[in-house]
């Protein structure tokens, strides 16, 4: 299982139908937010992971004990049951201070009410979680010792190692660190990543783009993954 298997795969498939159906949403208006809202997910713990050892560790808890892969086994329960409380603090712990932005800005793009906004990314961030631990599973013993969750999370963006910035979506972590940090971000710190992943994130992310700015990156984002 890939990443696109994720959004607009088998799984994606799933997701769209099930959180349509629980949420009353229309199919191509929840395909475009998963596809648009899981690269988010997936740079921003990128992100957290590189940002400290206690977070990196944390990510890795959360892993080991509750996000291992078995939700592929119960998809029909998720949907059925959730969103829930937990599932919504998934997303928080995930985006934290620009969870808001992440909303209000999936919800003036898509036109969906930011509430059930907050029901698709909760309903997903089980998910990724899930496709993440579920990877970290298959991760060699020494890439894991080497290189830690940046370096899986970097390779299941496309990334390569993090210490690399190579390739189209290399150096993600980077990109994204300061504008998801609340910091400072000067031009002769973006490595230059060739219009990927990476450079939608980080302009997401960076306070001085408007609204109009952000929803043509979502666009990207989610034009990246349609079928």
């Amino acid at each position: 299982m890939n990443l696109t298997d994720l959004i607009s795969g088998g799984i994606g498939n799933q997701a769209t139908e099930g959180i349509s159906q629980k949420l009353g949403l229309d199919k191509n208006q929840t395909q475009w937010v998963i596809a648009a809202a899981v690269p988010l997910m997936m740079s921003a713990l990128k992100y957290n992971a590189n940002k400290s050892p206690e977070k990196a560790e944390g990510i890795q808890q959360a892993l080991s004990s509750k996000h291992n892969g078995n939700i592929f086994d119960s998809l029909g329960s998720l949907f059925n049951n959730g969103p829930t409380e937990e599932e919504d603090k998934i997303v928080n712990h995930i985006f934290g201070k620009n969870t808001d932005t992440v909303k209000e800005s999936l919800a003036e793009k898509s036109g969906i009410n930011i509430g059930k906004i907050g029901g698709i990314l909760a309903l997903i961030a089980p998910l990724v979680m899930g496709y993440l631990g579920k990877q970290k599973q298959n991760q060699d013993p020494q890439q894991e010792s080497s290189g830690g969750l940046g370096d899986l999370l970097g390779n299941i963006l496309g990334g390569g190692s993090s210490q690399s910035n190579s390739g189209p979506l290399g150096g993600i972590g980077d990109l994204i660190g300061s504008v998801l940090g609340g910091g400072s971000s000067s031009n002769e710190s973006k490595p230059s990543l060739g219009g990927g992943i990476g450079d939608l994130v980080g302009d997401f992310f960076n306070q001085k783009n408007d609204k109009s700015a952000k929803g043509s990156i979502l666009d990207s984002l989610a034009g990246m993954f349609s079928k």
